[in-house]
């Protein structure tokens, strides 16, 4: 039986150490954390079962701690106990709005604990049916947000996403295999819904090799291709060498005969209210399978939007296709492919760290560090490259005494900002995020100097952070 994974974040490592051997003993797996910003990337990486959240922890580019977390779908029906003290618990009930779902008060009651824990992980559970694979929401919360959609009246598209081909590779490689390549595919889409979707998006897992993605309709076309595009890329990986290059497997039927498959393609059948009115969900899961029959007519991955007004009478006559590689959009190239046409990373390692990015959440350059298949350097300059902004490493950048007064450990961890240089009235900034005009509008206000921004890459920002908290307390 899998373990239920609770992620602690405080700032106290008394704290972090009690709950800790406390949950632990009772047979729970615990992560901690103690900063806000290392959390970001625990939740994406462990995907927990429930979160305990100080209420103290800082915020991050000015927004809540839970609001954040809850931002991906995956995290969106995870509970988060808040952890506070007594003196502060009307500031936390006054504040219900910013996304936690219980609260604890500080010294812990061990039975108190346990009991809002398993309420908690049981409530979640009944609510969502969430897939014990994926973690995603399973099919009451499918059925309910699509109902939430219809009745808003607002303008939707529902995509459903399905593996072709995916029961051929089951048969021949296991299991385990393919509920490797459901995981990878759940974060793929999870990925490129986080790429050109807003906070309403939502992901949901139906089961097996099905999944449903509620999505703005001007969005849904780019999102779908890119859906494609990646799983086009990544799921191939999944089969032998020998498979790749034939494009095909043999499998031996029940009759001892051998029969020949494709590779695993993805099919995105897309159903959207513009121009025609749903009543409820099942209308528009009938109108997604005539979809769905059309596109299993065709090879390889393809993605198709349901005409609405009119009876789809040929494939050929649906206005809105998309093929991998046949339609190619005036985008900038993505940082692995710069990378690889530059020569300083293989196919090979591309396609792995690409793997562990959609598996993870952490970004690509992040992976490809840690993997050790290209400096830091090498990292920056390319996104230099690619975004027209000056790339700084911080590896031996310190925050300047005359600037400290201005800015505090907590406003550099808030906005992942690190000031590091002063000249000709221009104040030199390192930014996780160079084009957030808002935080640059700030600063200038604060420090009444131009600010010129430069990239700050994740990694090296969390090692600054680390060594300028030692440096300074």
């Amino acid at each position: 039986m899998n373990k239920k994974k609770i992620l602690i974040i405080d700032k106290d490592h008394d704290t972090l150490n009690l709950l800790s051997s406390r949950l632990e003993a009772r047979g729970y797996s615990v992560i901690t954390c103690d900063s806000s910003l290392g959390s970001v990337h625990i939740v994406n990486d462990v995907l927990p079962d429930l979160i305990l959240l100080y209420a103290g922890m800082e915020k991050i580019w000015n927004e809540e701690l839970p609001r954040i977390i809850k931002k991906n779908t995956h995290n969106l029906f995870v509970p988060i106990i808040m952890m506070t003290e007594r003196e502060h618990i009307a500031e936390q009930i006054m504040g219900m709005h910013r996304g936690f779902d219980d609260f604890m008060l500080k010294p812990f009651n061990p039975l108190e604990l346990q009991l809002r824990i398993e309420m908690n992980l049981k409530r979640a559970q009944e609510t969502v049916q969430a897939n014990p694979l994926t973690k995603l929401p399973g099919n009451i919360a499918i059925e309910h947000k699509i109902k939430d959609n219809i009745s808003s009246g607002n303008k939707y598209s529902v995509c459903y996403i399905d593996i072709d081909n995916f029961k051929s590779f089951n048969d021949k490689y296991g299991f385990d295999k393919g509920d490797d390549v459901i995981f990878q595919t759940s974060r793929i889409i999870l990925r490129a819904a986080q790429a050109f979707g807003d906070d309403e998006t939502f992901v949901g897992h139906i089961g097996g090799d099905d999944f449903v993605v509620i999505i703005n309709p001007d969005i849904e076309e780019a999102f779908a291709a890119k859906c494609i595009e990646e799983f086009d890329r990544i799921i191939p990986t999944h089969y032998s060498k020998e498979d790749q290059e034939a494009g095909k497997i043999f499998i031996k039927s029940r009759r001892g005969e051998e029969e020949q498959y494709p590779l695993m393609s993805i099919s995105v059948a897309a159903v959207t209210n513009i121009n025609r009115t749903f009543t409820n969900s099942g209308e528009i899961a009938q109108t997604a399978a005539e979809v769905k029959k059309f596109l299993k007519t065709q090879p390889g991955s393809n993605y198709l939007r349901d005409r609405r007004e009119q009876q789809i009478e040929s494939f050929g006559e649906a206005d809105q296709i998309f093929r991998a590689g046949k339609e190619k959009k005036e985008t900038s190239e993505p940082l692995g492919q710069i990378l690889l046409h530059s020569g300083l990373i293989t196919e090979a390692q591309l396609n792995e760290a690409l793997k562990k990015h959609f598996a993870t959440g952490q970004r690509l350059g992040r992976v490809l560090i840690q993997m050790k298949a290209i400096s830091s350097e090498d990292v920056g300059k390319m996104l230099e490259k690619k975004l027209g902004v000056p790339y700084i490493s911080l590896t031996k950048i310190t925050l300047p005494h005359k600037l400290q007064r201005f800015f505090t450990i907590e406003y550099i961890k808030m906005h992942g900002v690190v000031p590091f240089k002063i000249e000709d009235k221009r104040l030199y900034v390192a930014m996780i995020d160079p084009f957030d005009l808002n935080t640059i509008d700030d600063i200038e206000r604060i420090t009444s100097l131009k600010v010129f921004p430069c990239i700050a890459l994740e990694e090296e920002f969390l090692e600054f952070i680390q060594r300028t908290f030692e440096d300074i307390g």
